[in-house]
Parts: C-alpha cells; sequence; structure tokens
C-alpha cells in the first residue's frame, strides 16, 4: 500500500489497543520481526482531526509527562474521525482533554474517500450508515460515482482496486518504507511531518472556495463526534490551525465569515466548549507545503497551543 496507509494502520492498532500499558498490536511490527514499542494507551490529552492536526500538533511539545497522543489522519473528515473517537472510547478511558483541527474545507470537501475505501477503514456497517446519511443530505455523490462496486470490491480485495500496489510495492520497496514510518508515527507518539519545505508560499485548499459551501453530511458527523466527546465528559478544545500568508491574503471573507459562523453555533450549542473562530496565519517560512506546518512550524503552533490551554501544574 501507499506510505499513507502505514499512518492509518498505526492509528487503528493505537485506537483499537486496550488500556493498560499493552505492548501495540500490531500486525506491521510483528511482520518486520521487532517487538512492538510500548505505548501510552491513557493519555491525557488526545488529538483528533485531518492531516493539519496530525503535522501541527507534536504531543512530546504540548506536555512534559507524554500524556498526550495524536490521534489524527492525514485526508480524512469528522466522517472517520467520529468512528476513531467512538472505537477509542470503547477500547480506553475517557481522556480529560481533547483538541480537535480540521481544516475548514474539509467541511465543504471530501477529498479522500477513496482512500477510506482502499483502506479498509471502515466495516460495511458503518459504510452503508454514512452513504444512508449521505443520502439524507444529498451528498451521495461525495462518496464516488460508483459507491456499491467500490464497497465490494475492497472488501474482497479485488485486483481492479489492488493490483497496481502489488506492483508497486516490489518496485518501491514499500513494505520497508512503511514499517519505517509506521515505528516513527509510533514513537512521536502520532504525529508525523507532511510538508518538509522550509518555507512555502502556496495557496491554501480555502482559497478554491468562494463561500463557507459545507456538506451536510460532513457537518452531520461533526456534531455527532462533539456529541459524543461531550456525553463522555471530555473538555473539548476546537483549535484552528494557521494559513499562510499568501492564502491569508486570498481566502474570500464569503468563505471566513461563514466559517466563522458555524464555529458560533457550535460553540453556543457545546457551552463547555473552548472554541476558536478565525482562521489564523503564520509566516510563509512555517509552511513545509501550501497546507501543512513544517517541523518548525508545528513547534511555534504547539508551543502557542500549550502556553494558551495547557499550563499545567
Amino acid at each position: 500500500m501507499p506510505i499513507e496507509y502505514s499512518m492509518w494502520r498505526q492509528e487503528r492498532d493505537y485506537v483499537n489497543t486496550p488500556s493498560g500499558g499493552v505492548k501495540a498490536a500490531s500486525a506491521v511490527n510483528a511482520h518486520s520481526g521487532q517487538e512492538g514499542a510500548s505505548v501510552k494507551n491513557t493519555p491525557r490529552t488526545l488529538i483528533i482531526g485531518d492531516s493539519r492536526a496530525k503535522s501541527g500538533i507534536i504531543p512530546a511539545f504540548l506536555s512534559d509527562e507524554d500524556d498526550a497522543y495524536n490521534i489524527a489522519i492525514g485526508g480524512c473528515n469528522s466522517i472517520e474521525m467520529y468512528y476513531a473517537l467512538t472505537d477509542y472510547l470503547a477500547c480506553h478511558e475517557a481522556p480529560e482533554d481533547m483538541i480537535v483541527i480540521f481544516a475548514p474545507y474539509h467541511f465543504c470537501d471530501i477529498d479522500n474517500w477513496g482512500q477510506t475505501m482502499n483502506f479498509n477503514y471502515l466495516s460495511t456497517k458503518r459504510l452503508l450508515s454514512v452513504y444512508k446519511t449521505a443520502l439524507k443530505y444529498g451528498d451521495g455523490d461525495m462518496l464516488g460515482e460508483h459507491f456499491f462496486s467500490d464497497l465490494f470490491s475492497c472488501k474482497l480485495r479485488l485486483p481492479n482496486k489492488y493490483l497496481a500496489s502489488i506492483y508497486a510495492a516490489f518496485e518501491e520497496k514499500r513494505g520497508l518504507h512503511n514499517r519505517e514510518k509506521y515505528a516513527q508515527v509510533e514513537e512521536d507518539l502520532g504525529y508525523t511531518v507532511f510538508g518538509e519545505e522550509e518555507g512555502n508560499d502556496g495557496l491554501s485548499y480555502e482559497v478554491h472556495h468562494s463561500d463557507f459551501d459545507s456538506s451536510g453530511l460532513v457537518m452531520d458527523y461533526y456534531k455527532k463526534m462533539l456529541d459524543t466527546a461531550d456525553a463522555a465528559g471530555i473538555q473539548v478544545y476546537i483549535i484552528q490551525s494557521p494559513v499562510n500568508e499568501t492564502s491569508a491574503e486570498k481566502i474570500s471573507e464569503e468563505f471566513r465569515s461563514g466559517y466563522a459562523g458555524f464555529m458560533e453555533e457550535t460553540a453556543k450549542a457545546h457551552a463547555s466548549f473552548v472554541v476558536e473562530t478565525q482562521i489564523p496565519t503564520y509566516e510563509n517560512k512555517y509552511f513545509g507545503d501550501n497546507n501543512h506546518l513544517n517541523r518548525a512550524g508545528a513547534e511555534v503552533f504547539t508551543g502557542e497551543v500549550r502556553n494558551k490551554y495547557f499550563q499545567r501544574q
């Protein structure tokens, strides 16, 4: 599978490994002949979201006690994270705090649904539930033109979906690289970089939306995810990841105001939550690509979040 799979797989292994300080139930490590690394399964703070959360919050910088863990995954949206949180709470004690970060455009687009299907991230039952919800909002097309044939092909691991990956596995030594990436993400408590440039002035995806044309399907699962956290007594911090200077100048006021309005409604619905409503701007030098902070940017961003919300005694 492509390198992204190792990150998705590590997240699933961690989420579904019960609390108690056991070693990660990692088939990846098992195949490598290495003993699974010890993981902290009862973090005080959980980070969830998409790739901007994955690459933006460094758990080791958030706390000196190694009591934070990042289960965000690149390319996902609230659908996957709702089920991730559900599974996490079934296997772990609820965290005290949860940081939620999604790129604003991920409320409008589902741009990597093919990965969710190909990686078999969701069960057939869950996929059918998502499809039913999508029809409710008229968003069925967001799940692909051939939803049922894709589901069938992926669940049976048919060649039309996986043969190219098998060829690439031999040509690119994917198994080796994937095991290395899996181990890195595990070692860094769920954190990894996505862009490694020492500065980027490209335009973020938000620039391509004239207004905040949100998806009913995505909003539905976002609300379910927040309701689940609220019911579990988790203190939630909805944080806004920065965009670069170039993008900040190009994002329309209609998009900004629509998104801020949605965040304000979210704050009203969950009075105990801390909800940031504005999209911050960082210098271009802190971006590894047009959408993600580089390591230096992540250190600055994590430090700001820590100083603002997590000055623990």
